[in-house]
């Protein structure tokens, strides 16, 4: 709900949507009224372009730092990622040729016994 409530808050000002509330009132000022204690929060804070100008600016690098001088909670392994995508690359095409050739051996089976039927029915 309070995800909805800061979507249409952020999109109705852009979109010029009006609400059905007081003359001048937005969809996401009547809709975020609306949405309870999470609304009157949102909207006692000015809404979330507020919120966010609050928030401190991430810190930008000046240089290249090679990977095995970054710390390592920004250190990503790509080894273990790109096993596991193969991995799951080569199951999946294994479990597909399975079912293909299950699927193709009873169509075999279906025609030779529909061959012995007609074998039997002396139709040729």
């Amino acid at each position: 709900m309070i995800r909805l409530a800061l979507l249409v808050v952020m999109f109705a000002p852009i979109l010029g949507v009006r609400g059905a509330g007081a003359a001048g009132d937005s969809v996401a000022s009547t809709f975020v009224r609306g949405a309870g204690p999470a609304g009157d929060l949102i909207a006692s804070t000015g809404g979330p372009a507020v919120m966010l100008a609050q928030q401190p600016p991430p810190q930008q690098q000046d240089e290249f730092i090679p990977i095995d001088e970054l710390p390592a909670q920004d250190q990503l392994p790509a080894a273990p990622l790109l096993v596991a995508a193969y991995s799951f690359v080569v199951l999946a095409l294994f479990a597909y040729v399975v079912s293909v050739g299950r699927r193709l051996g009873r169509v075999q089976q279906e025609m030779e016994r529909l061959e012995s039927d007609l074998k039997r029915g002396g139709r040729t």
